[in-house]
């Protein structure tokens, strides 16, 4: 039944108009017709992916488990609109409909990477305006990472765990410096483990980091340099309370080098992602978000850095890619690992890449 689903649900929009404009006389639209009318209502205009669902039509009769989606009942009155559809009932899958199966490199983005984190794994290019306090210039910070699931347990509503790796590679540029001297350059490499329960979801993750100085700020500033690295579990608990997500949690640096940097880290925030996305081309979508991260640090005696993230999502159905354009401000010591020691601030403009 899903594999017509996905060959009716192109068709499926033009079809219902011309079913919906028909006379009294007309044909009684077949239940695969329904069905594939009803995955495109709750793909194409209410944005759920493909696979978070299940969908049953009988005689007319829609069953939808929607189980996990906060805007089910939504999902229901837009349905019951359909032309030719009886009735229209929410229901909770039976448990052997809905296990988990194992699944090498799932799909399925179990917890979501936080959206203002500046030290979370991604793709992105941030010119940027500093303050140091004792001067304020231009830099610009290059991002390379992401986090790959390997072998995860998902069910047919999107719940479930998995297990993968994460790389991310940070470089801070000098915009002002004649060949755009490399200042600072932070490497992580992790193993994230991510669950995910209706609204819940979290993250345990382990990971290294070390950063390293630019050999023409080294000749050209001649700093004291510190032998940053570390290994650090961290947990994250989030909570989806649609169209906004809050998180907590924290890290405990397992060995860290210098020796004396304090283990314990605070984390939290708060975000706003847009649900309801807006059509801006054929085939193109935009959607606004908008994220708040904080941190406080045991070595700065848990005094609040924050990170303040807001814009525009570019995607299309069905797709995995996006590219989201947005304003950036930040607040704190230094996410860059050579100066953590550093109070500064920026702010700038960014654009981030999903792929």
């Amino acid at each position: 039944m899903r594999i017509r689903h996905a060959i009716i649900a192109g068709l499926a929009l033009l079809a219902g108009r011309l079913a919906s404009a028909g006379t009294p006389s007309a044909a009684v639209p077949d239940d695969a017709f329904l069905a594939g009318y009803a995955a495109a209502v709750l793909e194409q205009r209410l944005g759920w992916p493909a696979g978070s669902y299940t969908l049953e039509v009988s005689d007319g009769r829609v069953r939808l488990d929607g189980s996990g989606h906060a805007d089910a009942e939504a999902a229901q009155r837009a349905l019951a609109t359909v032309a030719g559809v009886r009735s229209v009932r929410l229901v909770d899958s039976p448990k052997q409909a809905r296990a988990a199966r194992g699944r090498w490199f799932p799909t399925a983005e179990l917890f979501r990477p936080a959206l203002a984190d500046p030290k979370e794994p991604r793709f992105f290019i941030s010119p940027r305006h500093y303050d140091t306090g004792s001067e304020n210039l231009w830099l610009v910070e290059v991002g390379y990472g992401a986090n790959f699931p390997v072998y995860g347990r998902i069910d047919a509503a999107g719940d479930g765990w998995n297990v993968g790796i994460s790389g991310g590679l940070f470089g801070l540029f000098n915009l002002e410096a004649d060949s755009f001297d490399l200042i600072n350059a932070d490497y992580t490499v992790g193993i994230p483990f991510t669950w995910r329960q209706g609204a819940r979801s979290a993250r345990l993750r382990l990971y290294h980091q070390s950063s390293h100085l630019g050999d023409e700020y080294l000749l050209n500033a001649a700093p004291e340099r510190i032998n940053l690295s570390f290994e650090s579990l961290e947990a994250l608990l989030a909570y989806d309370l649609e169209p906004f997500r809050v998180y907590g949690g924290g890290e405990v640096l397992l060995h860290r080098e210098p020796g004396d940097l304090d283990r314990l880290m605070a984390h939290a925030g708060i975000e706003y992602f847009s649900r309801q996305p807006a059509t801006l081309l054929p085939g193109l979508r935009g959607r606004p978000f908008a994220g708040l991260d904080l941190k406080s640090f045991e070595e700065h005696d848990w005094k609040l850095d924050s990170s303040l993230k807001l814009g525009m999502q570019f995607d299309a159905p069905r797709s995995d890619h996006y590219l989201r354009l947005l304003l950036e401000g930040y607040h704190g010591y230094s996410p860059h690992g050579q100066f953590y020691s550093d109070r500064i601030s920026y702010f700038g403009l960014g654009v981030q890449f999903g792929i």
